[in-house]
């Protein structure tokens, strides 16, 4: 499916405006046309809300509309190949996950390297938790180990596909147990989820957007989170370290990344304004009900650092864990 949304910037353009206009002498007044923020994944993830939410805000700060373009398939490849050999004019720009720097070392045919995009800001980050079904036999990690241990390859778990950020985690805590499980992959995580509720896979890697109502509901319940720290999203979750899986510690990071070789002076503008949105309150408080943490840096130099080291980190794990 692939949904293309218009964000317009409104009555409000003109006072947003002036947060960034004391650049565009630089720019030759970019941005003069809408700006496209290409998603990888369908509408109603969390990768999607968080989009809307900064391109919403980032609209009224450009003086531009921002049309948010759902652009799933292929693992998430469809979309990051296309921003890949986009111009890099700052017109075209993708909101995208972890998957970006792992997936050219799952898929040697990826068509696309980490090298190819530059970081404009890092958006957010999030845990991750292994929820499964309500009523399900197994109600601790331990006992969902027992089971993947006794049949191997029988206990099947949702994820978007390989590489992705619902299945890298799974295959850390996978490799770290001694387990073989047996992936099911769906074009979203929002279309794995009812397979979960009714049991037709064993468990998912859920966010707190994705998995929360529906644990609050009793219809879900979360074994283990892949925070650092327990999560005040799953309270009472262990982390999978507090069970004896340190190595399956994961965040999933959000950020809007360009084509490689897009100006310094655009990356700046656009860096510019999605820093102006963070510091919104009510950016913030719509960021923190979709499950979201803001993370440290605050400029493309610091977010392409990060990314740099994510890449290296991800191709050991991914080296490390047979992950292919």
């Amino acid at each position: 499916m692939k949904r293309r949304t218009f964000i317009q910037a409104g009555a409000a353009l003109a006072a947003g405006a002036p947060m960034v206009r004391s650049t565009m002498a630089q720019t030759a007044n970019f941005p003069t046309k809408p700006i496209r923020f290409v998603i990888p994944t369908t509408p109603g993830s969390v990768s999607d809300a968080v989009a809307r939410v900064y391109g919403e805000a980032m609209a009224k700060r450009l003086a531009q509309p921002v049309v948010v373009d759902n652009m799933p398939g292929a693992e998430t490849l469809l979309a990051v190949r296309h921003v890949a050999k986009s111009r890099p004019d700052g017109y075209t720009l993708t909101v995208s996950a972890n998957t970006l720097v792992t997936l050219p070392y799952v898929h040697p045919a990826s068509g696309y390297a980490p090298s190819d995009f530059t970081g404009i800001s890092y958006l957010s980050k999030m845990p991750m938790a292994l929820v499964v079904a309500a009523d399900a036999p197994y109600k601790t990690i331990a006992d969902l180990v027992a089971l993947a241990k006794k049949s191997p390859g029988s206990v099947a778990f949702g994820s978007v596909g390989v590489g992705t950020t619902s299945h890298i985690p799974v295959e850390l805590f996978a490799h770290t147990a001694g387990i073989t499980l047996n992936m099911v992959p769906y074009k979203g995580i929002p279309l794995a989820i009812p397979d979960v509720v009714t049991g037709r896979v064993a468990f998912m890697m859920g966010t707190a957007p994705s998995v929360r109502e529906l644990i609050k509901a009793g219809r879900l319940r979360a074994l283990a989170v892949t925070s650092e720290a327990r999560s005040a999203d799953f309270p009472g979750v262990p982390t999978f370290a507090e069970l004896g899986y340190k190595d399956a510690t994961y965040e999933l990071f959000l950020g809007l990344m360009a084509p490689a070789n897009t100006p310094s002076d655009l990356i700046q503008l656009l860096a510019s304004a999605a820093e102006e949105v963070k510091k919104d309150p009510a950016v913030r408080e719509r960021l923190q009900a979709l499950g979201q943490e803001m993370p440290t840096q605050s400029s493309p130099e610091q977010f392409n650092a990060f990314l740099r080291g994510e890449e290296a980190r991800m191709k050991k794990i991914v080296k490390d864990a047979h992950i292919q």
